[in-house]
């Protein structure tokens, strides 16, 4: 038996999203963010990517407001439905909370759950509930709630798609305690899965609503939620039996969403929020003189993907050839793109880079270095092995000016090895469609910010590969039974050196079917004002994800 409710994960470092169940959300959450928030011009100010959350000094105060200015709205409060996005977490978890917690060792660690126990094939796990725990209506948080929110999770129309072979059932053993069973070992189930977003507890009345909560969330949270004005304000208040003695600090909480970066950034300088979210390196460079700013510059990778299917829109897609992907791959100069977002920038050369326990070193994981002359003789490789006359390829990417630098550099960069480039650029409902149903050939993307690669099962998974036009999680269309095989050792052993063997093989078959062009890690940023303290938590944990924001009730403002 091992028990993972007090002891470092027998997994080694799990973290973050998870797995089946829990990728969907991180499927939909990135399809969302798709893109958005590339960096603007090269900022002149130097900053190092670390986290460096400003001096909380003193004892936390009590009261207060704090308003944040976030990029996205998200369209539904129902995580299990919703496209919650690293926004969207964000102002979820003001009123929500997952069963576990993530802790800096990446490993989950209690909070509505205090302890977990897997039996000797890690087929199943009892839960044991944390006692005393009500929601925001008053109602009981106990194992008869967490089985009715668990199961309305895995039943929904997308999360059923990844669970689907998964989960057997959910079990109430007693008032505080719950048993999931599964059909097939899942040893990663707390790092993948109780610490990430399909964790997130919804009272059973949020459930039962009409529209199961997607205008009214109601959790166990640190606020509770008092009114949402769609593409405009979010707004909770604290919730005054909250179960964590002493939290939260804050008398109310305000996401206010603005799209725009240079209106965000005025908003904060005018007073008008106390804090606000970027993924603007210069943004953050550039305000770090006059205000705190927290940074999360390594946890999720920006990237183009590849789709390999076949046809694309009824047409051959050329990019189902491996000499078109690696013309692309080696005609892509990452530092060049990474200069563009802004100074301190890094560079990923896989699905988890460093301090990641799961990144490789870019000599040891297949990485294809910038190499146009390389590039030039796939294309010739192409047009010889395929009888066309050019390489044409079509890189889609959402509006906005700091994408479309992106998109224009690429197509740069690519027109120099001789491929032809395209740039089409939608409104991000439309990209998202046509990535979801695979009819794209290539396309600027964000994902991987958990730390667990566990959570990114479904990105890489034969199951979750469907034909064009359906709903495919695995975006890229490309799968083989070594990667399945992979995937299924990460998933099932209890050895860390045998998880991240099995990882590091992923990695080098990733990298060498092309199926993704490393860019640059996704800075992100949080900026504050002053008066704003509590952030060192996530500073620590990192919050460049979608993950649950547990840490919010420990935000406070002086007077």
């Amino acid at each position: 038996m091992v028990d993972e409710g007090n002891s470092p994960p027998l997994t080694g470092h799990p973290t973050g999203r998870s797995r089946p169940l829990l990728t969907l959300i991180a499927i939909i959450g990135v399809m969302t963010c798709l893109a958005t928030g590339c960096g603007a011009a090269k900022s002149t100010a130097t900053s190092a990517p670390t986290d460096s959350a400003a001096a909380d000094g003193g004892t936390p105060v009590d009261g207060g407001d704090m308003v944040i200015g976030i990029a996205n709205e998200t369209k539904s409060w129902n995580p299990a439905l919703a496209t919650w996005a690293d926004s969207g977490a964000m102002v979820g978890s003001s009123v929500l909370e997952p069963l576990a917690t993530q802790g800096e060792d990446k490993g989950a660690k209690p909070f509505l759950a205090d302890s977990w126990i897997a039996n000797d094939t890690f087929t199943e796990w009892t839960i044991k509930l944390h006692p005393g725990v009500r929601y925001s209506d008053g109602e009981d948080f106990n194992a008869a709630s967490v089985k009715k929110s668990l199961d309305f999770t895995v039943t929904g129309p997308l999360a059923s798609l990844v669970a689907k072979g998964l989960l057997d059932q959910i079990d109430v053993v007693d008032n505080l305690t719950v048993k999931a069973k599964f059909l097939q070992p899942w040893a990663s189930f707390p790092a993948s899965f109780m610490q990430g977003p399909y964790s997130y507890q919804m009272a059973p009345a949020m459930i039962d609503a009409a529209d199961h909560g997607a205008s009214h969330p109601i959790g166990t949270g640190p606020f509770v939620f008092t009114s949402w004005t769609p593409d405009s304000s979010f707004k909770a208040s604290k919730n005054p039996n909250y179960w964590r003695p002493g939290l939260p600090h804050l008398d109310s909480i305000e996401f206010r969403v603005i799209p725009d970066e240079t209106a965000r950034s005025d908003a904060l300088k005018t007073g008008d929020v106390n804090m606000i979210t970027t993924t603007t390196a210069a943004t953050a460079n550039g305000l770090a003189n006059s205000y705190s700013v927290t940074k999360d510059w390594t946890s999720e990778t920006a990237f183009v993907q590849t789709n390999t299917a076949a046809t694309v829109g009824g047409k051959p897609n050329p990019l189902s050839d491996l000499h078109a992907r690696l013309a692309l791959a080696y005609a892509t100069d990452p530092a060049v793109v990474a200069a563009l977002i802004g100074d301190g920038v890094e560079i990923p050369t896989s699905m988890w880079s460093p301090p990641s326990p799961w990144a490789q070193p870019k000599d040891q994981n297949g990485w294809l270095s910038p190499d146009v002359d390389r590039a030039k003789q796939e294309v010739a490789t192409y047009l010889q092995d395929t009888g066309a006359s050019s390489l044409d390829i079509t890189l889609s990417g959402t509006p906005g000016i700091d994408t479309a630098k992106v998109l224009q550099l690429l197509a740069s960069q690519w027109g120099g090895a001789g491929i032809n480039v395209t740039i089409d650029s939608l409104d991000q409902a439309s990209t998202v469609t046509k990535v979801a149903l695979g009819n794209y050939e290539a396309v600027l993307f964000r994902n991987y910010g958990a730390a667990d690669p566990d959570g990114s099962w479904a990105f890489f998974s034969s199951t979750t590969n469907n034909d064009v036009g359906k709903l495919s999680v695995n975006f890229t269309h490309y799968s083989t039974p070594a990667m399945d095989k992979d995937l299924s050792i990460g998933r099932s052993s209890g050895y860390p050196d045998i998880r991240r063997d099995a990882y590091g093989d992923l990695v080098k078959q990733v990298n060498a079917a092309a199926t993704h062009i490393w860019l640059y890690n996704t800075p992100y940023s949080y900026v504050a004002d002053p008066t704003v303290h509590g952030l060192s938590t996530a500073a620590a944990l990192g919050f460049g994800n979608y993950m649950p924001k547990t840490w919010e009730s420990e935000l406070w403002r002086t007077h």
